[in-house]
């Protein structure tokens, strides 16, 4: 099994290209199931598989992707450096401000009188 670091390049290419900045599909299959994951533009995806779907072939041709295969070792220090930018960021909560409000009687602006 090798591992893959695919990475989405459509941030990279000209605005006026159809595929800017769009969120790419990768089929693949994993133990008999065919699976989907999306890669938002700029982000990167590990993909452990015994060989590079169709999907992603397409992808590199057209330049959407670029594909290195990383060793074991550089996996794990990925995810320790996920896993430490996790836990440094801080957790903020928003609470929605309550304001109160009054309904009043509304009268019309074109200066009409309501029909009884």
């Amino acid at each position: 099994m090798n591992t893959y670091k695919i990475t989405n390049l459509t941030n990279t290419v000209g605005k006026r290209d159809f595929k800017f900045n769009s969120v790419l599909n990768i089929e693949y299959v994993d133990n008999m199931m065919k699976k989907t994951t999306s890669i938002k533009p700029g982000e990167s995806l590990c993909l452990t598989v015994s060989e590079l779907p169709l999907s992603v072939h397409r992808l590199r041709i057209k330049k959407l992707v670029s594909v290195v295969e990383i060793s074991q070792e550089e996996l794990v220090n990925l995810k320790n450096q996920s896993k430490s930018k996790v836990a440094a960021a801080p957790v903020v909560v928003k609470q929605p401000v309550l304001e109160e409000v009054t309904v009043e009687e509304t009268t019309r602006r074109s200066g009409k009188k309501k029909r009884e």
